[in-house]
């Protein structure tokens, strides 16, 4: 099915091509073969759900391309822009019969033979096949794709508030002694949001994770809390990680559900002037290093060592992904230009307490920054717990949903 492009998303698609052409120019190769979902939606515009079946997008060194696909495929994939009908090949179903399956029509005639490279996140058996046939694993797209149009960093600022959204309503189902499965919650609430005002919402490049990780498993930010823990003492982190039609954001904040403790408020004050720190040195010509290195430093000075900053770097870059380059990172080789989008999230992590971080999804200007998500950041905004009426309905529709008053509450 063919795709109708408005004028400002065709321009950004067309300048994306040419500064893949001319990467693979530079590098004096022949062909560059692109297999990852993320890279082949920021040059196509096509979303695919790949499963076992992979997809190859082939781009030679004078701009032409030719992309290979399922079969299954073959029509759906006419939505991408940049490729006639006729540059659309397609492979048997998986598993296919010996001389047609993918391995057997890339190598085939797709491939000059000259020297070609291929994405370096590829999976290995993928990767195994094009090596043997001589090419090279290489990432041609990372540097593109860390500057951002003006068309990009809307689409990313239109997740981002999609993403404070999602805060809101996270602290507003929180409460002192309601259960994780709560604030899960808005994430139906926010993705529904999402479907109304988003006229071309595209359900496979669109995602949502919305919750509270409660104290103490807030220090542990990529671990999964049970549907029936509790919010008790200690600080809690909202998390929301939107991505909508490609472009993702996120936005997450330290919050209480009980009053904190002096010492609470002192660690919750010193990740906001680690926060103020890391913000004040965002700016073009500053590496993803010397901002870690100078928050890392600070919290270390103020008795948190390495073992406690370095449990999560300051931040990473956000566009087609949550997690992509620049890092913000101690060992990172990035250095900042205007229109790259990263996070800034200085944490503290103590086991058995808690963690302490707020995230914010942050562009890179000409002389500066300017943060595109919007949250609630003071202390006095972050503490809740006060049972409602609302709360009480909420609580009792939850539970009896997920039949979580079956189970031991969680901690």
């Amino acid at each position: 099915m063919d795709k109708i492009f408005e004028a400002h998303e065709e321009a950004d698609l067309q300048r994306r091509h040419a500064a893949l052409a001319k990467a693979i120019r530079n590098a004096g190769l022949s062909q560059y073969v692109v297999t990852s979902a993320e890279n082949i939606y920021y040059l196509t515009a096509a979303t695919f759900e790949p499963l076992e079946r992979p997809f190859f997008l082939i781009v030679d060194a004078e701009g032409q391309r030719q992309m290979l696909v399922p079969q299954l495929e073959a029509e759906h994939m006419r939505k991408a822009w940049g490729l006639h009908e006729r540059d659309i090949h397609f492979y048997r179903e998986f598993p296919a019969p010996a001389g047609q399956g993918w391995s057997d029509r890339l190598l085939g005639g797709r491939l000059a033979e000259a020297s070609f490279a291929f994405d370096d996140s590829v999976p290995s058996s993928i990767g195994e096949v094009l090596k043997a046939a001589g090419g090279t694993p290489m990432d041609l797209l990372g540097d593109i794709r860390m500057i951002k149009s003006d068309w990009e960093v809307a689409q990313v600022e239109r997740a981002a508030r999609y993403a404070d959204w999602g805060i809101e309503q996270i602290l507003r189902a929180s409460w002192n002694g309601g259960t994780v499965a709560e604030t899960y919650a808005p994430t139906q609430s926010l993705m529904r949001k999402i479907i109304r005002e988003v006229p071309d919402w595209d359900v496979l490049a669109s995602k949502v994770i919305a919750a509270a990780w409660p104290a103490p498993l807030s220090a542990e930010p990529h671990a999964i809390p049970r549907l029936d823990a509790r919010l008790a003492a200690g600080p809690h982190v909202a998390m929301v990680l939107t991505r909508v039609n490609g472009y993702a954001a996120e936005s997450e904040r330290t919050f209480f559900t009980a009053p904190p403790s002096p010492e609470e408020r002192e660690r919750f004050a010193l990740v906001l002037e680690a926060r103020r720190i890391a913000f004040g040195l965002v700016r073009p010509g500053v590496s993803g290093a010397e901002i870690d290195t100078t928050v890392s430093s600070f919290l270390g000075n103020e008795g948190f060592s390495e073992h406690h900053t370095r449990l999560h770097r300051c931040g990473h870059g956000v566009g087609l992904g949550t997690h992509e380059p620049p890092w913000i990172a101690a060992g990172s080789p990035h250095v900042l230009a205007t229109n790259m989008i990263i996070s800034i999230e200085p944490g503290i992590y103590l086991r058995g307490v808690g963690g302490y971080r707020h995230s914010d999804t942050v562009l890179v200007t000409n002389d500066g920054y300017r943060s595109l998500t919007r949250a609630h950041v003071a202390l006095d905004q972050l503490v809740v717990g006060r049972k409602t009426a609302r709360h009480r309905l909420m609580s009792y529709i939850t539970r009896r949903t997920l039949g979580l008053g079956r189970r031991a509450p969680g901690g």
